[in-house]
């Protein structure tokens, strides 16, 4: 059996990091009136490169879920912006239809290839 193109594993990872990050950004929207809540992000993509640029295994590389501290609070204390998050929300869903496309487009190619 031939061993999975590195790509293609590389854009489902992408892929499975792009449905967390949606689940972080839905998870600030739903506190955007909290009282002190503070923004949740993900930090991926920069290790992520750097291991891939390496040529080191990018499967060692985990999402962590982190607390940003450094945007403006209101008088609430709360940080989450309702527009920056949906604009957030679009930009991850643009990436994730991307890797998904480019996923079903080879997944169609193998199975061209199959069946000869």
């Amino acid at each position: 059996m031939l061993p999975f193109p590195s790509h293609i594993d590389q854009v489902s990872t992408l892929a499975q990091v792009a449905e967390l990050r949606h689940r972080v950004i839905s998870h600030n929207l739903a506190n955007v009136n909290t009282p002190n809540y503070q923004r949740l992000d993900l930090a991926f993509e920069e290790d992520f490169l750097k291991a891939v640029r390496r040529g080191s295994d990018h499967r060692v590389v985990q999402p962590e879920i982190i607390e940003e501290e450094d945007f403006p609070v209101g008088l609430d204390g709360n940080n989450v912006d309702l527009d920056r998050e949906v604009g957030q929300l679009q930009r991850n869903s643009l990436l994730f239809q991307t890797y998904s496309q480019i996923l079903s487009a080879h997944l169609d190619s193998m199975r061209r290839a199959m069946q000869g």
